[in-house]
């Protein structure tokens, strides 16, 4: 271990007066809470963002397909085929979605119905009389706010068709959740038989297809390769086109919280200077003494660069683990709880990575640098038969 090491560890180990005392602690805490801070904070925006995204995808498409022409497709089956061939589409599903109005004798309210073979999922029991009805499957809020459980009875008005708006009796087949309010309050599912009864029409015609893929991040390039087969004649959307404004917001947010918590990581550094300025003026007798048994002015800077390190160190260390401890409690706890009426979502866990603790304990690391590199270079260039004299 190079000496340096060892008297920067001594003189840290060692009494100190009382304003050196409470400066390194400041510093310590200071750069603690700091990066700890930045740990949360940079936890909650990747929570937020990945259930934002994960709730979006698992219950949108990945990709939109629809014909600028006319709200129905009709050689669509055709379509489907082409969109299948294409290298690195999953599924394709041919659906529609409708304005509608449900209403109990209590209550009305807004709807969507969307065309999805949800029966698939599971056949629940109802009564004999429900075969004269249509079954849907509804979102949990709207259930709620209409009071409406698997086996009630509602109406449906639907504005589609070639006839004039239809109101048609329906019964709640299944309560879905998919964790987005603002899906869960308003959609409304229906097969494709049902949908035809619902809305009068002869023959089932698609308005979009919802498209997946096996790789999210190449749906940009996917819906390239559609318009290139499908034409003009066809518009393609992407999840992150369709969601831009939505990520383009988290990311700015993102940004902004933590450029102002990196000012405290720079207001602790700003510590670490005046605690190792005020280590050098408590030690000019000891760098006198040094510097007349030999150690060069880079040896004194060492000294001090390590005390500051030491320092730095200790408080980053300190920040990572009260901020994973943080991280872990708050997911444990369910601590961030949210508006689900404002934010879609009613909880954001607190999402990490090493490699994003370690990205912030370096970028902490090198502004502890930054701060300790002057004062440190300052006692190299003391004079030790001046300070030798005022003893």
């Amino acid at each position: 271990m190079p000496y340096e090491l060892k008297l920067a560890w001594r003189y840290f180990r060692s009494s100190r007066k009382n304003l050196v005392r409470f400066t390194s602690a400041v510093a310590i805490i200071g750069i603690a809470a700091g990066v700890a801070s930045l740990i949360i904070a940079q936890a909650v925006a990747q929570g937020f963002r990945d259930e934002i995204r994960d709730k979006v995808l698992g219950n949108t498409a990945h990709i939109l397909v629809s014909d600028n022409g006319s709200p129905g497709i009709s050689n669509w089956s055709i379509i489907k085929k082409k969109i299948s061939e294409i290298d690195g589409v999953e599924q394709v599903e041919p659906t529609s979605f409708e304005s509608a109005v449900i209403s109990t004798e209590k209550k009305t309210s807004h709807a969507i119905i969307r065309v999805k073979d949800w029966k698939k999922q599971g056949n629940p029991k109802t009564r004999k009389d429900d075969e004269v009805a249509v079954r849907v499957a509804i979102g949990r809020e709207l259930a709620g706010e209409l009071g409406l459980s698997i086996g009630d009875e509602s109406a449906i008005l639907t504005f589609g068709g070639d006839d004039a708006p239809r109101n048609s009796k329906v019964v709640v087949g299944e309560v879905f959740e998919t964790g987005l309010f603002e899906y869960d309050s308003s959609w409304i599912y229906v097969s494709k038989d049902d949908y035809l009864r619902l809305t009068n029409i002869s023959s089932f015609s698609p308005s979009v297809y919802s498209v997946s893929v096996e790789d999210i991040y190449k749906t940009e390039k996917i819906s390239g390769e559609l318009r290139s087969v499908l034409g003009g004649n066809f518009k393609v959307l992407d999840w992150q086109q369709a969601n831009k404004p939505l990520f383009t917001a988290l990311s700015l947010e993102r940004k902004v919280a933590l450029a102002m918590i990196g000012l405290i990581i720079f207001i602790a550094a700003l510590n670490i200077t005046s605690t190792i300025a005020l280590l050098v003026n408590e030690r000019k007798y000891d760098i006198g003494v040094l510097k007349t048994f030999g150690a060069s002015t880079r040896n004194i800077v060492l000294i001090f660069f390590f005390e500051g390190m030491i320092l730095s160190g200790l408080g980053i260390f300190s920040g990572v683990v009260l901020g994973l401890l943080a991280c872990i409690a708050g997911n444990y706890l369910r601590l961030l709880s949210l508006s689900k009426e404002v934010y879609s979502l009613n909880y954001v866990p607190f999402n990490t990575s090493l490699f994003a603790v370690f990205q912030i304990a370096i970028i902490a690391l090198f502004i502890c640098l930054a701060a300790i590199v002057y004062p440190a270079i300052r006692a190299g260039k003391i004079k030790p038969i001046e300070n030798l004299k005022t003893q």
